[in-house]
């Protein structure tokens, strides 16, 4: 759809303005980004089907919020069609809406730049305090997310995956708060 397709292009570039300012590989950033979002059109019960076929375990929470393994499964289409080897850029894809402790890099740029497509400010409301963290550094840009996000979420009584509470943790316990 036309309107997920200039998300991306919104999110291609901020990878780009990210990895530059974090010397990390700019190719590598906007390639994930524009694929981060490739099984985001699916609808819920067949992420699901999807999910299982490709062998990714669903979580009780994905089965609540299918929407949440879109992530997953674009990196499961990609690795199984051999379209993309690289494994920061296929852990980009898989972990870009709910993070994860371990995410590299790349991933930890695809995860934020979606995050700050200009558009998702007012979903975000605290999108300014993520973008001006996640410019000093990833760690930080991501924990301002997380932080944020589960806030959000606790205050509306919505469900959180579990990889987004172990991912902050893993950020605080190394230091990324300070």
């Amino acid at each position: 759809p036309q309107g997920l397709q200039d998300h991306i292009g919104r999110v291609r570039v901020i990878a780009r303005e990210l990895a530059a300012v974090h010397a990390v590989d700019q190719d590598l950033a906007e390639l994930a980004a524009a694929a981060h979002d490739v099984a985001r059109h699916i609808p819920g019960a067949q992420l699901i089907e999807e999910a299982e076929r490709l062998g990714i375990a669903v979580h009780a929470v994905e089965r609540s919020v299918p929407i949440l393994l879109h992530g997953p499964v674009g990196a499961g289409w990609l690795a199984e069609g051999h379209e993309v080897d690289d494994q920061e850029v296929l852990e980009g894809v898989r972990w870009h809406t709910t993070a994860h402790p371990d995410l590299a890099p790349v991933g930890q740029i695809v995860f934020i730049a979606d995050k700050l497509d200009p558009h998702k400010a007012k979903t975000y409301p605290f999108q300014a305090a993520v973008r001006e963290a996640a410019f000093r550094g990833l760690e930080e840009g991501a924990l301002a997310f997380l932080d944020g996000m589960l806030r959000q979420h606790v205050d509306r009584g919505d469900l959180i995956h579990p990889l987004c509470t172990d991912t902050r943790n893993a950020l605080v316990l190394a230091g990324a708060c300070c």
